[in-house]
C-alpha cells in the first residue's frame, strides 16, 4: 500500500460515486465549500474553550471558536433556538449526550421502539446507562403515537419520565401537543430530528420547539446538508442548556474544528435557502411517492398521503426481495436503502429525496426518476439499458458527473493553496 494507490482508489471512488443517482434517506451532499475545512489546518487543531476564552490550552484557536459559536448562533436562528451545543461529533454521540443531561437513574425513558420506527441504539444506551427504557404506544392504523395508552402508561409510571422522540423512519410529524398533554408538564420531552431537522429550518416540518418539546437534537447530514462527523443539541430552557453543555464536555473532547467549520459553511447555505430548499424536498418526496404508485409499486401509507416528509417507503415484497430490489436498482446506478420497515412482515425500501433536491433535480425530473425504477423492477428492463438513461437524466440536470466533481475538488485546493500563500 501506497499513498497512490489509496489516492487512487479515493478517486474512483469519487468518478463512481458522482455517477449515480443517491436516494438514502440519510444522506445528503453539503455544499462545495463546506469541503475546504478538511484541507486547512482546522482538520488537525484542538479547540477548546469559548470565542470568549481560548487561552488557557492551545492557544491560537480564536478562528475556530470564533466559527462554532457563529455556527451555533445561526443554526439557533433557524430552530428557534436560543441555545445550541454543537459538540456532538454525530446523531448518536448527540442521542448519547441528551440521555446523559436530560435522564437520571430514577428516570423512566419512553422511546419508539425499532420495529415502530424507532433507532436501534436509542434502547441500548438508555439500558447501558441504567434507566428504565419503555416503549411508547403505537397504533398502527394512524402510524402514530397512541395517545390514550400512552396517557395511561404515564399515570402507571413512578418518578420522572423522559419521552426521546427517535424518528429514524420518519414519514409523518408527531402529535407533539397531544403527547404533552398525555404525559404532564413535568416530563421532558426531547425531539431527535436527525432525519428532518433541515426540514424543520425551512418550515416544511414540525417545530418541536414551538409545539411543546423540551430539546431538539440529532445529525447533520440527513435532510441538513452538513458534515456526517457532526451532531447539534438545542433548547431554550436555560437549565437544561447547562446541563448539556455539561454532560456534553464530559463525553466529549476533541469534537473535530475542521467538521464544525464545515458545519458553519452549511448552515451560512441554510440561512439563504433553507425555505425553498426544504419545501422543495418534501413536495419532491410527495410526487415521488405518487409516480412510483402509479408506475405500479406499493407505496407505504397511501391512506394518509404517503408521506409530509422526505421520506418515501416502499413495499417491494410483492415484487421481489428488498435486496435484489437495491442490487439491480445499484446496477442501473441507481442507489436505495433495502431496510426492514415499519408494520411490514419483509424489508422494503426506504427512499430519500434531499439530495437530489439538493443537487438541483426538479419536479419533473422525479417523475422521471420512477419511471426508470419501474423500468428496472417491474418491467424487468435489464439495467444496463435504464442505467444509459440515468446517466442522460443525471447530465441533464447537471447533477454529480466526474468532471463537476473533479472541479468542485480543485477549486477547494485552489482556494486553500491561496489562503496558505495570502498567510505564508
Amino acid at each position: 500500500m501506497n499513498i497512490d494507490d489509496i489516492v487512487d482508489r479515493l478517486a474512483r471512488f469519487e468518478t463512481a460515486t458522482a455517477a449515480r443517482l443517491h436516494l438514502i434517506a440519510s444522506e445528503n451532499q453539503m455544499p462545495a465549500d463546506a469541503r475546504l475545512p478538511y484541507v486547512s489546518a482546522a482538520a488537525v487543531r484542538y479547540c477548546f474553550g469559548s470565542a470568549e476564552d481560548t487561552h488557557w490550552a492551545w492557544p491560537g484557536r480564536d478562528e475556530l471558536a470564533e466559527l462554532e459559536s457563529v455556527a451555533a448562533h445561526a443554526i439557533g436562528e433557524l430552530l428557534g433556538a436560543q441555545h445550541v451545543n454543537t459538540k456532538p461529533v454525530s446523531g448518536l454521540s448527540a442521542m448519547t449526550v441528551a440521555l446523559s443531561a436530560l435522564a437520571g437513574p430514577a428516570h423512566t425513558v419512553l422511546s419508539l421502539a425499532e420495529a415502530d420506527g424507532g433507532h436501534g441504539s436509542t434502547q441500548f444506551v438508555a439500558h447501558r446507562f441504567g434507566l428504565n427504557w419503555q416503549p411508547l404506544p403505537v397504533d398502527p392504523a394512524t402510524m402514530g403515537v397512541d395517545l390514550e395508552l400512552l396517557a395511561s402508561q404515564a399515570r402507571r409510571t413512578s418518578g420522572p419520565v423522559l419521552v426521546y422522540l427517535d424518528s429514524f423512519m420518519a414519514l409523518f410529524p408527531h402529535d407533539i401537543a397531544g403527547i404533552r398533554a398525555a404525559v404532564g408538564e413535568d416530563a421532558v420531552i426531547h425531539y431527535d430530528g436527525s432525519h428532518t431537522l433541515g426540514l424543520i429550518a425551512g418550515g416544511a416540518f414540525q417545530n418541536p420547539l414551538t409545539e411543546g418539546a423540551d430539546s431538539l437534537g440529532g445529525s447533520v447530514h440527513k435532510t441538513w446538508p452538513g458534515p456526517v462527523g457532526k451532531g447539534i443539541v438545542a433548547t431554550n430552557d436555560p437549565n437544561l442548556a447547562h446541563q448539556i453543555d455539561t454532560h456534553a464536555a464530559g463525553w466529549i473532547s476533541h469534537h473535530h474544528p475542521a467538521d464544525v467549520a464545515a458545519l458553519a459553511i452549511s448552515t451560512a447555505w441554510m440561512t439563504a435557502h433553507a425555505t425553498h430548499y426544504a419545501t422543495a424536498t418534501v413536495t419532491h418526496a410527495r410526487r415521488l411517492a405518487y409516480a412510483l404508485a402509479a408506475e405500479g409499486f406499493t407505496v407505504c401509507a397511501a391512506d394518509h398521503g404517503y408521506t409530509r416528509s422526505h421520506q418515501v417507503w416502499i413495499d417491494i415484497a410483492p415484487t421481489c426481495p428488498a435486496d435484489t430490489a437495491s442490487r439491480l436498482l445499484y446496477e442501473a446506478r441507481i442507489v436505495v436503502n433495502a431496510i426492514p420497515l415499519p408494520y411490514l412482515p419483509e424489508p422494503g425500501l426506504r427512499l430519500g429525496a434531499q439530495e437530489l433536491t439538493f443537487a438541483g433535480l426538479d419536479a419533473a425530473g422525479f417523475d422521471e426518476l420512477a419511471a426508470l425504477m419501474a423500468r428496472v423492477l417491474i418491467h424487468r428492463d435489464h439495467p444496463e439499458q435504464v442505467a444509459r438513461n440515468v446517466a442522460d437524466l443525471r447530465i441533464r440536470y447537471g447533477i454529480g458527473d466526474a468532471a463537476a466533481a473533479d472541479h468542485t475538488a480543485q477549486e477547494v485546493l485552489r482556494r486553500a493553496w491561496r489562503q496558505e500563500e495570502r498567510t505564508s
